[in-house]
């Protein structure tokens, strides 16, 4: 029990450590595969347009867990997700990123490398089947009306 108690306390620590500080006036850079940049801050809000991995945006302001940004390489402004951003500044080419593929997947669940290895020694749990569900593709659509049906909309 102990031993467990203490891997939480530790994948806590490092989940808070590595978020990110949210600045107006800052630059920050997407940190996921893409992004949708909505309209407002609601997840079925329009979306403006889609953010790639590195791109730069600057912090205009902060609303609960969405920041409004202004794209630097696109003319771009709108809400995205606060977890889909860094501060650390991400270099990407065609040929080369500044992190490695298992870094890219693991920025999309929000682990480190760290918590990753914690939960792979601890857990014993089937990641592979856990990529495979996070790699599939739920239409906007059909997700608003599993929220509808499901009566699911008072939450955030």
């Amino acid at each position: 029990m102990k031993r467990y108690s203490m891997g939480i306390l530790v994948i806590i620590l490092v989940i808070g450590s590595s978020t990110a500080q949210v600045i107006p006036g800052s630059t920050m850079y997407v940190a996921v595969k893409n992004v949708s940049v909505k309209a407002a801050t609601d997840f079925f809000a329009a979306e403006q347009g889609t953010l790639v991995y590195g791109n730069a945006v600057t912090v205009l302001q902060k609303k609960g867990k969405w920041v409004e940004v202004q794209a630097a390489q696109v003319s771009l402004q709108g809400w995205v997700a606060s977890a889909s951003l860094t501060s650390k500044r991400i270099i990407a080419s065609r040929t080369r990123t500044s992190a490695s593929t298992q870094e890219l997947a693991l920025a999309g669940k929000g682990f480190s490398e760290e918590v990753e290895t914690l939960y792979r020694q601890e857990g014993g749990f089937d990641y592979d089947a856990i990529d495979d569900v996070e790699n599939r593709k739920i239409p906007e659509a059909d997700l608003y009306i599993f929220l509808i049906d499901g009566h699911l909309t008072m939450g955030e």
